[in-house]
């Protein structure tokens, strides 16, 4: 015969292996949009890149690398202290317009639709804080570090198209 205690423990035990998949999932899936994306910067890419007039406050590519990488891992474990207890859908929003970004940006070359797409992600971004934050406020705080990134990378996307397409010349900055 089974014991409460007995039937505690293995609920408690379940529950812990449920929780942990949910957090793996999540670290699996922020990741993986962090991964596909960077595929999209290839060697020809960066060369186009850094062909450009960039912002004097650019980063080192490297550092772009790995502050997304803690944000990634902010966003999931923000995501995990809500799930199922709010909308997934900024969340997710958020994420694919973070995957499509560097698709447009850097594989297409199209810096004036990349502003659009960051402007769209913050938007999401931002309805994520909103969203996490009523139920959580320090899910929604983790998210708010992505919030501003996004909005310096928005920053550094602007200095690309304002020194180096044609609103650029129609504005007289080249």
């Amino acid at each position: 015969m089974i014991t409460k205690t007995e039937k505690k423990h293995t609920k408690d035990t379940q529950n812990i292996w449920v929780k942990s998949g949910r957090l793996f999932f999540l670290l699996c899936l922020t990741n993986a949009v962090g991964y596909i994306g960077s595929v999209f910067i290839t060697p020809k890419a960066l060369e186009w890149y850094h062909s450009l007039i960039l912002s004097e406050l650019t980063p080192p590519g490297f550092l772009f690398g790995l502050v997304w990488t803690v944000l990634y891992f902010l966003m999931a474990f923000s995501a995990f202290l809500v799930w199922n207890r709010t909308s997934p859908r900024p969340f997710v929003l958020q994420l694919a317009f973070n995957l499509i970004w560097p698709f447009v940006f850097f594989y297409l070359k199209e810096p004036i639709a990349g502003l659009a797409v960051i402007l769209m992600m913050m938007y999401f971004i931002y309805r994520t804080i909103r969203g996490f934050g009523s139920v959580s406020k320090i899910a929604g705080w983790l998210m708010v570090p992505v919030f501003v990134w996004s909005g310096f990378a928005f920053y550094l996307n602007l200095i690309v198209v304002l020194y180096n397409t044609a609103i650029g010349v129609w504005l007289g900055l080249i």
